[in-house]
């Protein structure tokens, strides 16, 4: 499962965390995160958890997200 990285970037600048947000920026579109595991924890990511909260998120109807 990849993750897009726009949804990453996202969750860092909701969090107020902007070098997070630039550093996420240089990922590619979509993140894959056993190729991209190394990059993801550098930026505090764990990307395990990362899956399966995006996937909880892709699972809930709209507007109730």
């Amino acid at each position: 499962m990849r993750i897009d990285k726009q949804q990453l970037i996202e969750r860092f600048l909701a969090d107020g965390e902007l070098d997070k947000a630039e550093q996420a920026d240089q990922l590619p579109d979509q993140i894959d995160p056993a190729e991209h595991h190394a990059a993801l924890k550098a930026l505090g990511v764990d990307p395990g958890l990362l899956l399966t909260q995006t996937a909880n998120l892709e699972e809930q109807p709209p507007g109730d997200a």
